[in-house]
């Protein structure tokens, strides 16, 4: 485990040649990615991206404008930039991402050789339907049902799901303010993918992220909804897997050409 509060690191893989850092979607923590690691090649080190507000940092205020998350994020991520890193996430934790992989460009800091976006529309796309997060309890909950995202059990247990609306809604507030400024696109490729029974998440808003990918672009689609991550994660792993490969090895290529 990491002493910075801002990831998780279940196993340290000191000979990974590259890490890949998992933000969650909204209400989630970083042990959604818990199982990852063990289910990766050896070579990548799965770091979880833990926001406050959440699991071992429940008791920290959490944020409800993504922009300002992006310092201490970037100051995390410059803390374990000694060796080449990728980004994954999923719905929000897509657009933190996404922007986050900007932030690091922008200030000149090593930056993530690949990003790959899940369950989310692309930054420039308008939302289509009332905000989330100014919606009363009622129908926030039955919108979170609709999801199928969320434990059959904590649904069922009102007062529990009450508890845990505010952070839900600060989560929402996060993507749903957000406004995208067209000043860069991610110097990175991306890869981007969806469900094809996403309710929220057209394939057409899939595909609207290559507008803001600069090196190159690749499109999956999933059998599932919005958390077709869950059911399809070994499919999910197993892309990932296979760009992390691809980075360790044109890191290694790099690293023979310099000798």
């Amino acid at each position: 485990m990491s002493k910075n509060r801002w990831i998780m690191l279940e196993q340290r893989r000191p000979r990974a040649a590259v890490r890949l850092f998992c933000f969650p979607y909204a209400g989630a923590g970083a042990s959604a990615f818990r199982d990852w690691q063990a289910q990766l090649p050896e070579q990548i080190e799965v770091v979880g991206v833990q926001l406050p507000g959440r699991e071992n940092r429940f008791s920290e205020p959490r944020f409800d404008r993504l922009a300002d998350m992006l310092g201490p994020l970037r100051e995390a991520v410059a803390g374990l930039a000694d060796k080449p890193f990728y980004f994954f996430g999923h719905s929000m934790g897509a657009l933190i991402a996404f922007e986050l992989a900007r932030a690091l460009q922008r200030s000149g800091a090593r930056a993530p050789f690949h990003l790959v976006v899940s369950g989310m529309r692309a930054p420039q796309s308008p939302l289509r339907e009332e905000p989330y997060h100014l919606m009363d309890d009622d129908t926030l909950l039955r919108k979170i049902s609709d999801f199928n995202g969320t434990p059959k059990a904590l649904l069922e247990n009102p007062d529990l799901m009450r508890f845990f609306l505010p952070q839900l809604r600060d989560d929402f507030a996060v993507f749903e303010t957000y406004r995208y400024a067209s000043d860069a696109p991610v110097r990175c490729p991306l890869t981007a993918l969806g469900g094809d029974a996403d309710p929220n998440v057209s394939l057409a808003d899939v595909e609207a992220w290559a507008e803001v990918a600069g090196n190159g672009f690749e499109r999956f689609v999933f059998e599932g909804d919005h958390f077709f991550l869950q059911p399809k994660a070994r499919d999910v792993l197993d892309l990932l897997a296979a760009i992390g490969a691809d980075g360790a090895a044109r890191t290694t290529a790099v690293g023979a050409a310099a000798v």
